[in-house]
């Protein structure tokens, strides 16, 4: 496969095939792995059935909330890894619906063994987060704007009392949270909660999905349950699809969120002797922690000092990196960039912030960071309807929190 047509493969929107139904329902409940979550379980809103996506969004997603969990000696060869190996792991098949399905190319069946394993649980990551983005949407509360690792965003360490607003970090619970700006209050965000998984064998989609479920309760916000979605993600060789389930809550609660509140939780760390942690404090640690992997995901070093939680801190170690600034379909972007050589062709990967809100990221105004990524998802939403043209020598993916990446084909000088 070269370049151009792994351009269109990523850049093309595919069918994505898909369930959530009664009949999945009583599918996991007849599996042992299954334990009944403590909310009401049902199919997941907007993704009962297919759903239609660029594969491009989903390696975005998955760039940006791995980066973290990779220290800076290993980084660049986790970036230049999984991109080489993804960008050409699928092809598109034409045999199942009008758009095309995503089955494995030559180079993805040729990924064996522990390899394989490692690609089947980064996919289920990948077009988990696009799913979460899908599902935030179609239930007409919120918009997605970020997934934070729990494991770098909190401190698994320690189990809270019940007094507490997060009572319960467990050794079954989801992998992410969720944050998504309320869609009839801007000052007000919503936390939701995600486990997903990830397979090449059909047959094991079920069970995942069955231990998914009941990992969701694992984490306990302002004394409920947040609502939560449960994914695996089948990348078999002749077909791509998911399951999908959600726990519902009818009052779902959203947490006011302003400058003052998260400037007043600049040394926040969960410890296990306190009894005073309300769920605007954890909304605000979080969204911290988010603008820290924004931070890092667009190379601006002094940003994740400034932003990052003390256990986030502990966490992540980089290194100054040279930063650009490049022109986009969605404007300015300032970030990094890596370059790879493929005989005479040259491919150009991007990882970037949009410069408002980086410009934002670098001073010390909270409120005005989130004014700032308010108008950035503003206009990106009013920029979905348009028309894209076909894949080119550029093609791009962008997150309603600033993140832009963008993939650059040209010829080697």
């Amino acid at each position: 496969m070269d370049l151009e047509e792994a351009f269109t493969v990523v850049d093309t929107p595919v069918h994505l095939a898909g369930q959530s139904d009664d009949a999945l329902l009583r599918q996991i409940r007849r599996r042992k792995e299954f334990s009944e979550p403590r909310s009401t379980l049902s199919p997941a809103t907007g993704l009962e059935k297919d759903i239609h996506l660029r594969p491009l969004e989903a390696l975005h997603w998955l760039s940006y909330v791995t980066r973290p969990r990779y220290q800076d000696d290993v980084l660049d060869r986790y970036l230049w890894w999984g991109l080489l190996r993804y960008l050409g792991f699928f092809t598109h098949d034409y045999s199942h619906s009008r758009l095309p399905e995503l089955a494995l190319s030559d180079a993805g069946r040729r990924i064996a063994g522990n390899q394989r394993r490692v690609t089947s649980e980064e996919m289920g990551i990948a077009f988990g987060a696009a799913l979460a983005a899908r599902w935030f949407g179609e239930t007409g509360a919120a918009t997605l704007r970020t997934v934070v690792d729990i494991d770098v965003a909190l401190d698994a360490r320690f189990v809270f009392e019940p007094s507490t607003a997060v009572e319960h970090i467990g050794t079954r619970r989801p992998d992410y949270l969720l944050i998504g700006g309320d869609q009839r209050d801007p000052g007000r965000c919503r936390l939701r909660v995600l486990e997903c998984k990830g397979t090449k064998t059909p047959g094991n989609a079920v069970s995942q999905l069955a231990r998914a479920v009941g990992q969701l309760d694992g984490v306990t916000v302002g004394s409920r349950v947040p609502r939560g979605l449960a994914t695996s993600m089948v990348t078999g060789e002749s077909r791509t699809s998911y399951l999908a389930l959600n726990t519902e809550d009818d009052d779902e609660p959203s947490y006011e969120v302003d400058g003052d509140t998260i400037d007043r939780v600049g040394n926040f760390r969960f410890v296990s002797d306190r009894v005073d942690v309300t769920a605007a404090e954890i909304t605000s640690a979080s969204i911290r922690a988010s603008w820290a992997m924004l931070a890092d995901f667009g190379g601006n070093l002094p940003a994740i000092q400034r932003w990052a939680p003390e256990v986030m801190l502990d966490r992540i170690r980089r290194r100054p990196r040279v930063r650009e600034t490049f022109e986009t379909p969605v404007g300015p972007v300032r970030g990094t960039s890596l370059d790879f050589g493929f005989g005479r062709e040259r491919l150009v990967v991007r990882y970037g912030v949009a410069v408002p809100v980086d410009d934002q990221l670098s001073g010390d105004s909270a409120g005005e960071l989130l004014e700032a990524q308010q108008e950035f998802a503003d206009r990106l939403e009013e920029s979905r309807g348009s028309e894209r043209p076909p894949a080119s020598r550029e093609v791009y993916s962008a997150t309603a929190d600033g993140t832009v990446f963008s993939l650059v084909r040209g010829e080697r000088g």
